[in-house]
């Protein structure tokens, strides 16, 4: 099956603080100014070669009709969503579709949300272009059990999981099949990455934050050190992994401003 990430959904409480915020880390580095940001319930940050989406979190009880997840999920674009339809119909998985956005949500059995459109119709491609100042990496979900997701993406979204490949120095890193999985896009560990909660990565790791609970996108950039001095500018605290689970790649993670984890990467040739 070939497929793409065409979208990353972030939940966010405050809209107007998070707008601020992504487009200071991610955007032009001006203030968007927006005349009435309390009558929205979504924002694109531009800037990427994908779509993502910042949205509001509601009162459920209030919007039973609205599906909303808390934490980060992608839209995949399939190239052949009629199949995978009849694959989730065939297995009883039960799915929601949204017709403005032609899209079906599922959950897989992680709880979380997976969004699938048809390749042919996703605006992937359009986003796709060298001047931009990020790109997609990977998102992580965070699951339960990293097998019984795993099998399920594999037999109802026909996507093929990948091999993890350490670096050469790797970190207090548990890369087991149980612990860890990933359906990559490339080989550069670019794509879909699963792992189970590790309550004692960030200790072990003296980190000041652990990316493997709650999941989180990860965005790629051109230049981390001066990144990395950006955030520090703010005040905003930084774990600095630096290469340490994926070979050649300088991870650093924050929080934004709703505790969502946010990973930014360089490839280090």
């Amino acid at each position: 099956m070939k497929w793409e990430v065409s979208k990353i959904s972030i939940p966010v409480f405050d809209l107007g603080e998070s707008i601020k915020f992504y487009n200071f880390i991610l955007g032009n580095d001006i203030e968007t100014k927006i005349n009435d940001v309390d009558s929205l319930d979504e924002y694109f940050v531009i800037g990427g070669n994908i779509e993502l989406c910042l949205y509001k979190l509601k009162n459920q009880l209030s919007n039973n009709r609205i599906l909303q997840s808390r934490r980060t999920f992608p839209t995949l674009a399939l190239n052949d969503l009629d199949l995978i339809v009849k694959s989730l119909k065939d297995g009883g998985i039960n799915y929601s579709i949204n017709e403005y956005e032609k899209s079906i949500i599922i959950q897989e059995p992680g709880l979380n949300f997976i969004e699938l459109v048809n390749l042919e119709t996703s605006k992937t491609l359009s986003y796709r272009e060298e001047n931009n100042k990020w790109h997609f990496h990977h998102v992580n979900l965070e699951c339960y059990d990293v097998r019984s997701s795993v099998n399920f993406v594999s037999q109802y979204l026909k996507m093929k999981e990948g091999t993890w490949k350490a670096p050469i120095e790797l970190g207090k890193v548990n890369i087991k099949s149980n612990q860890l999985a990933i359906f990559n896009l490339d080989d550069n560990h670019s794509g879909i990455h699963i792992n189970k909660a590790d309550f004692t990565f960030s200790s072990r790791n003296n980190f000041m934050h652990n990316p493997t609970i709650g999941g989180h996108p990860a965005f790629n950039v051109k230049d981390i050190k001066l990144f990395i001095k950006k955030l520090k500018s703010s005040d905003i605290a930084v774990t600095d992994a630096k290469i340490y689970a994926m070979p050649n790649i300088h991870q650093i993670y924050f929080f934004d401003p709703s505790a969502n984890i946010i990973e930014v990467n360089q490839n280090i040739n």
